[in-house]
């Protein structure tokens, strides 16, 4: 982005700092040659000058003075410069690289207990990455799109906030209200006793992205433990291979699941290689960091888009100057008034 300022109006700045020097000129050559009339004119007037107490008054005089000048001169200035209405330009460069990033959360009874160490790591993705368009889908054995995708980082931030809440109040004894709520959809009756179909889970996030006449860089961060209970309209090795047919780099981020059940680890595995995604395992450290560094690395599309050119209003300047010029005068005007009753209460 570029910014430059200038003044609209720059013709009515000359002309009112002309008619300030003018109405200056006129008021000092008057001061100058004015003769008050009934004056009186009194000999040896230097042993007046000389007196210690009529030249504290005559200092007292030129400096309330001079600074009061000042003062007004300085709110003139500001004044003159908001008339000329200070503008500033601002041209940004809208080109930019698309890249559009699907985070896929199981959200079955296996990996409840370990989903609020997912979304954390799905926050650390969410602020290591600038620009992209973010999207949140969860499944068991139904999908349910809980953030479109969007560029809007503090309503994602906010969304992964409620999902880390729901998550916490799962215990195999007691559901909470939140995480009843928050995984409401995701369990179909029509498929009462299947779930967690990671294969179809998978796919189903695949099928969130949009725009897909557009070419954008597509990346999608599938979180699971890998363990499916019943029969899915795909397996992994279909999955991956879908996502991949639509040019969307899977990586996967795997949670231990329940001790006694194992979940297809190697299916996983299988799964992100074929689109060329990573792999990595719950609390083993760097899984976050190394899904940036991959997102970072994925090509994106530049789309040229014409300047987008804003002219602001920049009163600021002028309105310091007319405040300080008017604070000045106050503060002036305030001496004077407070020497002059200092005066009167010193008289007998």
């Amino acid at each position: 982005m570029t910014s430059d300022s200038e003044l609209k109006w720059p013709w009515l700045v000359v002309l009112l700092a002309l008619l300030v020097v003018v109405l200056l000129a006129g008021w000092v050559r008057i001061w100058w040659g004015r003769h008050p009339r009934d004056a009186s004119y009194v000999a040896h007037a230097s042993r007046l000058r000389s007196l210690p107490r009529y030249r504290i008054l005559l200092v007292r005089r030129r400096l309330l003075g001079g600074f009061g000048s000042v003062a007004a001169l300085v709110a003139c200035a500001g004044g003159i410069v908001l008339g000329g209405r200070v503008q500033e330009t601002q041209v940004m460069d809208r080109d930019e690289a698309v890249r559009d990033i699907m985070l896929c959360l199981d959200a079955s009874g296996s990996t409840a207990p370990w989903n609020v160490d997912v979304v954390q790591e799905f926050r650390d993705i969410v602020e290591g990455l600038e620009g992209e368009r973010i999207g949140l889908t969860v499944w068991n054995n139904a999908a349910l799109t809980k953030i479109p995708l969007t560029d809007d980082y503090g309503f994602v931030l906010d969304r992964l906030d409620e999902a880390e809440a729901a998550f916490a109040g799962w215990s195999e004894i007691y559901l909470s209200e939140e995480f009843a709520d928050y995984t409401a959809g995701t369990l179909s009756e029509e498929r009462e006793y299947q779930s967690s179909l990671v294969a179809d889970g998978l796919v189903s996030c695949v099928q969130r992205f949009d725009r897909l006449d557009e070419d954008r860089g597509r990346a999608l961060v599938l979180a699971t433990d890998g363990e499916q209970r019943g029969r899915g309209i795909y397996d992994l090795r279909e999955a991956g291979e879908y996502a991949a047919a639509d040019d969307v780099v899977v990586h996967v981020i795997a949670n231990p699941g329940e001790p006694d059940r194992d979940g297809d680890i190697d299916g996983l595995q299988a799964a992100a290689s074929t689109t060329g995604g990573t792999f990595a395992q719950l609390g083993t450290g760097g899984s976050a960091e190394d899904v940036v560094e991959e997102i970072n690395e994925l090509e994106a599309a530049k789309i040229e888009r014409p300047p987008l050119v804003q002219t602001l209003d920049e009163p600021r300047t002028g309105q310091v100057l007319s405040a300080l010029g008017v604070g000045l005068l106050g503060l002036v005007w305030l001496a004077q008034g407070l020497i002059t009753l200092a005066g009167r209460r010193a008289k007998p």
